[in-house]
């Protein structure tokens, strides 16, 4: 005897994991993003 059950989208467990997850894949793209700027400047004023 099997019992159909429909969860909804948004849980506690999804909003606490997006919660955590949405700003640090932003923190870390930021950070990588400095870096690439950094590179950037640092090569290009190696060519004056």
């Amino acid at each position: 005897m099997t019992i159909d059950r429909t969860y909804p989208i948004f849980t506690v467990r999804w909003l606490a994991v997006h919660g955590l997850v949405v700003p640090t894949v932003s923190f870390l793209g930021s950070i990588s993003a400095m870096q690439f700027i950094q590179r950037c400047t640092v090569l290009n004023e190696g060519k004056k």
